[in-house]
């Protein structure tokens, strides 16, 4: 499950970065400090998801991993509400794409961290053979 999962997070978190490339190149790098951000987002999406792919999920490329897509969800909602840096915006069909790339990446994230914790990081005790011993003893 954990690979498949790392994967998905992979694909959702590339798909919101394409979003945000896509409308940072139709107009969007034109908006001051919205601009900026969305290229960060880009460019912090594909390290991300190429973290996720090569590397073994390890916390700390979760932890980012989860930082950039909760962000990135806060952010979209709060510029279509209360507006984000003076811009606001209506639920246009690239925002709601986007929201469900990350809503995607959170389900993933968490499911990779599921399965990491169910696994056993070590054995404490080494379980008894099964084979029957033999005795020392003559009969």
């Amino acid at each position: 499950m954990q690979p498949t999962a790392r994967l998905a997070a992979a694909g959702f978190i590339l798909a919101g970065g394409f979003i945000h490339l896509e409308l940072w190149v139709d107009g969007y790098r034109r908006i001051p400090g919205i601009g900026p951000l969305f290229l960060l987002n880009v460019v912090a999406s594909a390290l991300v998801a190429l973290a996720l792919v090569v590397g073994k999920a390890r916390g700390q490329v979760l932890v980012v991993a989860a930082a950039l897509t909760v962000s990135s969800a806060a952010a979209l909602l709060i510029s279509r509400t209360v507006g984000l840096l003076g811009f606001t915006e209506g639920w246009t069909p690239a925002a709601i794409q986007a929201m469900a790339a990350e809503a995607g990446a959170i389900v993933a994230i968490a499911a990779v961290v599921s399965a990491a914790r169910a696994r056993p990081a070590y054995v404490l005790v080494q379980p008894p053979s099964r084979r029957p011993q033999q005795s020392n003893q003559p009969d």
